[in-house]
């Protein structure tokens, strides 16, 4: 079964399986964490393909903050919205969108140097006992 299986892109999209994909993606990075603490990619082409579907996700980061912020926009004049702690809610509704900005802005600046990781990860290869 792939994520496409699971979530197709032409939906239908709801908010619970907005928050099922947000969840298993959490999820997916929690096990690669164990997963490359030891040195299981030997090979840097398998180290290449990782880095390459991580540039893929990251450089569809923003569009995803940006949109994000854009809810962020609608709740500022949402009726009924409440603070749970106790301030205004409008005014946590802008705090949210500011801090989206401020997380748009910083994916903007991971994305070239991963690309620059990946193409360099690229130019590795690991020579066998044929090719001596």
């Amino acid at each position: 079964m792939t994520v496409a299986d699971l979530y197709p892109l032409d939906g239908p999209h709801t908010a619970e399986q907005v928050v099922a994909a947000a969840r298993d993606l959490d999820g997916l990075v929690r096990y690669l964490n164990p997963a490359t603490r030891s040195y299981v990619l030997d090979n840097p082409a398998d180290l290449h393909t990782v880095i390459g579907a991580l540039t893929g996700a990251v450089t569809k980061l923003p569009q995803l903050v940006e949109q994000f912020a854009g809810h962020a926009d609608r709740y500022v004049m949402a009726s009924g919205l409440y603070d749970h702690g106790g301030g205004n809610p409008s005014f946590t509704a802008m705090d949210l969108r500011q801090h989206l900005w401020a997380t748009h802005a910083t994916v903007l600046r991971v994305i070239d140097p991963l690309v620059a990781a990946h193409e360099a990860c690229g130019r590795l290869g690991v020579q066998t006992l044929e090719e001596n």
